[in-house]
């Protein structure tokens, strides 16, 4: 049976998970692009050696997701695919969720005309819904899009590469979607987030690192410029607004953690 969507994955430092995810996704007849910013640690590549489904890429260095995504929706275009999914390394998902998204696919061709992606998610409803923004993992990506967009931008490394090409695609005159309720999609349980019980509810958040809240201010702030000198004033506030709650979030879950008030559920 020949797919109607490829898989593309980019991997640093992967796990034992990941290769598994692998084994079912080109067992399960998908072709699998591969962008490894860890090159020095083998067990990719070595996997892929021996799966020929598995496209394996590399630049022998941890050059980001701007640059990462661009490589596997670039090559899966020049192999004659149409639409690439992706996922994050750390992003569970199964057969069923592969034949749900790719059924999706093959059933929507007309639906899915003018837009450039669409964020698979487990929560929400099923039916399609234009979304201001997405994030990567679990985006159905339309590459004669992504072609016309120049793919996406490589000057962001990690933060904000998803919002970036939501952007783009605006300024294009391409839509963004999201649909919900897919089945064994799971962004939650390999995620580093812990969880916090406060005032009856749990939250799940995470202290990242200095360097890491830096590259989300820049790469947040070029991207808040970039969208008012486009003209595109609504989507720079989106953006301003997202960044003012993760700053308070992270001053939050620095208190928590050092005042130990809350109990981690």
């Amino acid at each position: 049976m020949t797919r109607k969507i490829a898989v593309g994955i980019v991997v640093y430092h992967a796990g034992l998970e990941l290769l598994r995810r692998l084994e079912l996704t080109s067992a399960d007849g998908f072709e699998v692009y591969i962008f490894d910013n860890s090159p020095d640690i083998a067990n990719v590549r070595e996997f892929a050696e021996y799966h020929p489904r598995i496209h394996y890429f590399t630049c022998g260095k941890n050059l980001g997701l701007g640059v990462g995504i661009s490589t596997v929706c670039a090559n899966a275009h020049l192999q004659g695919h149409s639409a690439l999914l992706f996922f994050d390394q750390d992003t569970g998902y199964n057969s069923e969720t592969l034949s749900y998204i790719e059924s999706s696919y093959i059933n929507n061709t007309d639906a899915y005309e003018n837009f450039s992606a669409i964020a698979f998610k487990a929560g929400g409803q099923a039916l399609l819904q234009d979304v201001p923004l997405l994030i990567n993992s679990g985006s159905l990506y339309f590459l004669d899009k992504l072609k016309t967009l120049n793919w996406l931008d490589c000057d962001y490394f990690v933060d904000s590469v998803d919002y970036k090409l939501c952007l783009d695609s605006l300024n294009k005159g391409y839509r963004i979607g999201s649909c919900g309720s897919t089945p064994g999609f799971d962004h939650v349980t390999e995620q580093a987030d812990s969880r916090y019980r406060i005032a009856g509810r749990t939250y799940s958040m995470r202290a990242y690192s200095w360097s890491r809240i830096k590259d989300t201010l820049s790469s947040n702030v070029k991207l808040i410029f970039s969208a008012i000198k486009s003209a595109q004033f609504g989507f720079a506030l989106k953006i301003t607004r997202l960044l003012i709650i993760y700053c308070a979030s992270q001053v939050l879950v620095r208190i928590i953690n050092t005042l130990g008030i809350f109990k981690r559920g």
